[in-house]
């Protein structure tokens, strides 16, 4: 779970493991055994050093919730994020004249949404 949490926040915030580890001073090549198959668990004094360099909890990296702030904007924007991510990376890849369309549909589909609850 650290493993995936990790990498996907990593990745949320748009950061590369050279940046992150330059912000943290954790050497490059032991945030890279936290993200690859060894899935190795930091101790917490680097764990704590992760987590106020992603502007997150150290229980959010272990557990992906985090009690102390249920409502915070960043893990709700997160959940989102996780749930999409898929769908995003695939739009990201297509070309602009097929983009288009697509967006289109959504935001139309969006807005009838939209209406059909207010009735």
């Amino acid at each position: 779970m650290f493993r995936e949490n990790l990498k996907d926040i990593i990745e949320y915030k748009g950061l590369r493991i050279k940046e992150l580890s330059a912000i943290t001073k954790i050497n490059k090549r032991t945030i890279d055994s936290y993200l690859d198959s060894r899935a190795v668990i930091p101790n917490a004094e680097v764990a704590v050093k992760l987590a106020k360099a992603l502007g997150t909890t150290v229980e959010f990296l272990v557990t992906g919730e985090d009690s102390v702030n249920p409502e915070q904007k960043l893990y709700s924007d997160f959940d989102t994020y996780r749930k999409y991510k898929k769908v995003v990376n695939d739009l990201d890849s297509l070309p602009p004249e097929l983009l288009k369309p697509i967006e289109t549909m959504i935001h139309s589909a969006a807005e009838t949404s939209k209406k059909d609850t207010v009735k």
